[in-house]
């Protein structure tokens, strides 16, 4: 299950050495979480839905429906889904519509992810993979499409560096079981370690799991491969960082569980402490305040 289609690239380098990297890609015709309607259902992307959301750009309803949701979400506690336009009465309509907001999902999920890795930019190598590029990709014959309908029919991509290794979640299936479990204990440690660095740059992951963590064969260190769901901010309040606790404990939380499940032992992980840290944020805002008003 995925929300963005991941495609294994080599690249030729003029030096005759290849690089391995990962292609990932922004694209609403794929993911089987992007397009459910229902638990563990889908609706799949078929030539019908293709004419429908081709006409509804040509005919310009793009611009004027896409500030439908945005509206609707400044205002409303839950986000607009695209599932619930499919229960429109027009079928070719909520097909468009449908479409349409599978795009803006992709495009969404494309700057957040970029806008994580740029304020990664130190991290990226240890924390996260290294970026190496951004692509920009046709799915239809642009020169049969009006200039400003070009840009619903491109999928946007990252290529990322190819971490060779294994997925977190997956720890508790090897064989055979470790006669010593303090290396399966640093490694979720260390996973959980790295969610809260993230954090303190401002980023808190919405799907923040152990499936979303690899782990480097040769370091043996995780690493968080996808960001394209988070939040963002400069200094975190005090609202905001007692709900981001979940991040460490997302990761950390969940392999303990599976570990204690497969052996019956429950492994110590430390969290942060995060009353010291709100603590610390509620202190430094103070410190700022009165220098503030001494300048003034």
């Amino acid at each position: 299950m995925t929300m963005s289609v991941v495609l294994a690239v080599t690249l030729q380098t003029c030096h005759g050495l290849p690089i391995h990297c990962v292609l990932k890609l922004y694209d609403r015709r794929f993911g089987s979480c992007l397009r459910y309607i229902l638990k563990k259902k889908t609706a799949p992307h078929t030539p019908e839905n293709e004419a429908a959301f081709e006409a509804f750009v040509r005919r310009g309803m793009m611009p004027g429906f896409l500030r439908y949701p945005k509206k609707r979400n400044e205002t409303e506690d839950f986000a607009v889904t695209a599932r619930e336009f499919l229960d429109e009465g027009n079928r070719t309509d909520s097909l468009a519509k449908y479409e349409a907001t599978l795009w803006r999902d992709c495009i969404e999920h494309f700057e957040c992810e970029t806008k994580a890795y740029n304020r990664l930019a130190d991290c990226q190598g240890r924390l996260v993979p290294h970026v190496l590029a951004h692509v920009s990709l046709s799915t239809t014959q642009l020169t049969a499409m009006p200039p400003e309908a070009a840009p619903y029919f491109e999928v946007k991509g990252i290529l990322l560096e190819r971490i060779d290794g294994f997925c977190l979640e997956d720890l508790t299936l090897a064989t055979p079981l470790p006669s010593n479990l303090r290396t399966w204990q640093q490694l979720i440690q260390s996973g959980a370690d790295v969610a809260h660095e993230i954090n303190r740059r401002g980023i808190i992951m919405e799907d923040c799991a152990p499936r979303n963590v690899v782990v480097d064969k040769q370091s043996h260190t995780p690493r968080i491969i996808d960001l394209a769901q988070c939040r963002f901010r400069d200094e975190l309040v005090e609202q905001w960082y007692k709900w981001d606790t979940d991040n460490p404990g997302a990761i950390g939380a969940v392999m303990v569980n599976l570990v204690q499940k497969k052996t019956g032992a429950k492994l110590p992980i430390r969290y942060p402490d995060y009353r010291a840290i709100i603590a610390g944020i509620k202190r430094r805002k103070a410190e700022a305040a009165v220098a503030d008003r001494k300048r003034a």
